[in-house]
């Protein structure tokens, strides 16, 4: 179903600006391959998928309001042009604070024990890029807040806008019909409702053929999952 790359792809809409919800980007780098299925094979959510969603939209109204009580704007639609990408979506919170952007992103699942998960770090990164540009800000920071574990506050430097890029043009690429990397895991296998075909699309490829393709988001596999602010972060 997804061509591998060298194998085509063609797209018409190349040269068209590539619309990025940052929710989507975090769902890119927690795994590409999966970032293909639902954005080509989306499956039907399941009962209990749908009670953790009704939970997580009250848990983020709530806090929206606090939020707004607090001074900062949340659950604001954002859009800003970066290049060749429209990154739109609407952040937890945020606000400026003497000409810095403070994104904030509320999670109500549970967080690493140390640091924050860098899916939902690339997430805030994502919508820092995009107020930064509307607003021009000097600085950008993100926090990242758990209901259930820690949290972190980090400074947006050129690594993180680097990675967050980078996942944006893989993302394209997926998008367009190249086949990505999938970074599997018992633990993300075991609950993911694509396993049979995202298995099923590497049967019988020789291991050398494996090792020489060139899949979108392989890189990933790289990076640590847990981001725990090399390079001058805050935890708390």
């Amino acid at each position: 179903m997804g061509a591998r790359r060298g194998e085509g792809g063609d797209s018409a809409e190349a040269g068209r600006r590539f619309r990025i919800a940052p929710s989507r980007l975090r769902t890119f780098v927690y795994c590409p391959r999966l970032y293909f299925f639902e954005t080509h094979m989306p499956a039907e959510r399941g009962l209990t998928e749908r009670f953790r969603m009704l939970l997580g939209t009250a848990y983020h109204a709530a806090a929206a309001l606090l939020d707004r009580i607090r001074g900062s704007r949340a659950e604001e639609p954002v859009e800003a042009s970066i290049g060749g990408y429209l990154i739109a979506g609407r952040p937890d919170s945020w606000r400026m604070d003497d000409g810095e952007v403070l994104v904030v992103e509320r999670k109500s699942g549970r967080g690493p024990k140390a640091g924050v998960w860098l899916s939902d770090l690339l997430q805030a990164v994502a919508y820092a890029i995009a107020l930064s540009r509307r607003s021009n800000a000097r600085s950008a920071r993100v926090k990242i807040v758990y209901l259930r574990g820690g949290s972190g506050e980090y400074s947006v430097g050129e690594d993180l806008v680097y990675t967050a890029m980078r996942a944006m043009e893989d993302m394209r690429l997926a998008a367009e019909g190249i086949l990505p990397y999938p970074h599997r895991s018992p633990r993300k296998c075991a609950i993911c409702p694509y396993r049979e075909e995202c298995y099923s699309l590497d049967e019988g490829l020789p291991e050398e053929a494996r090792e020489a393709l060139v899949e979108p988001g392989s890189w990933v596999a790289g990076l640590e999952s847990v981001y725990r602010g090399r390079g001058g972060g805050q935890e708390f």
